[in-house]
Order: structure tokens, then C-alpha cells, then sequence
């Protein structure tokens, strides 16, 4: 499991320890970050298998990153190996994409929409994070190179 800090307001993760000025989802002051507790809340990993059992196939986000014109990249998001449940009483709610650490896309999901996204970003960034929210299951981090 890895630590961070959320926004107690929106749910907004974020990657570092470090507490930002405002939060960059919903703009509230700083004061309402709290830090993952890795007995109860974490940011779970591919490294979390044995702890979480076959939850990891249908949470850990996977990565496509293929590079188009004029020094674009296309950005691409699925949810699990597994098709993930996305009905109202267990869906993922929203899926963040982070290069080097910083918030640049976040999408919201509503039920019966596939747990997928993806943007074009012209970036010289060295690493890509994503973040899947479900809300039973917690928040799931994939991290990959560019």
C-alpha cells in the first residue's frame, strides 16, 4: 500500500506527502487534507495481490500510452483485466491521471458507463499514475513509465 493525502471534500488523492495550497479538484484550502491510514484507507498496488485476494483484476488500473503528432500522447484508461460491476450499489466513481505526480485529468463515472477514459496531452513527463475509485473496494494505483 502506498501513502497520500485525500481531500476529506471531494476525495481528490493526492500522490505525495507534501500538502498542497488548495485542493485541484474542488479548490478548498489545504486544511481539509487528510493522510492515508494504512491500516484502514491506502492507495492499493499490484504489489497488494496477497492482501486483497482477486480484487487487483477488476480495480488496478491499465495503462496505454502511444505517442501522435506534434509531440502528443494519447493517454488510454481501463478499469481491471476483469470487467469491473458498474451498477449503482458498486461502480467505480472516478479515475485520475496523474504525469509526474500532478493532477492533469480527472473523469467521473456514473453506472452503466465502462470504467475507461482517455486524453491526448502534449507532455515531457518521465511518469504516468492512475488512480480507480470504487466505491466498495477503495482506491486502486497503477504507475508506468512514459
Amino acid at each position: 500500500m502506498q501513502k497520500g493525502l485525500v481531500c476529506s471534500v471531494c476525495g481528490y488523492i493526492h500522490l505525495t506527502e507534501d500538502v498542497p495550497n488548495d485542493c485541484p479538484s474542488c479548490n478548498s484550502c489545504s486544511k481539509i487534507f487528510k493522510l492515508f491510514d494504512e491500516k484502514d484507507e491506502a492507495l492499493y498496488t499490484k504489489d497488494d495481490v496477497a492482501k486483497t485476494g482477486e480484487s487487483e483484476k477488476k480495480h488496478l488500473p491499465v495503462i496505454k500510452v502511444t505517442d501522435i503528432e506534434n509531440g502528443y500522447k494519447n493517454i488510454s484508461v481501463s478499469v481491471g483485466e476483469l470487467e469491473h460491476p458498474m451498477i449503482k450499489e458498486h461502480l467505480i466513481q472516478k479515475i485520475y491521471i496523474y504525469i509526474d505526480k500532478q493532477l492533469v485529468s480527472i473523469t467521473a463515472l456514473t453506472p452503466d458507463i465502462k470504467p475507461e477514459t482517455s486524453i491526448k496531452i502534449k507532455t515531457n513527463g518521465k511518469e504516468i499514475s492512475v488512480v480507480a475509485h470504487c466505491n466498495i473496494h477503495g482506491d486502486w494505483l497503477t504507475t508506468q513509465n512514459i
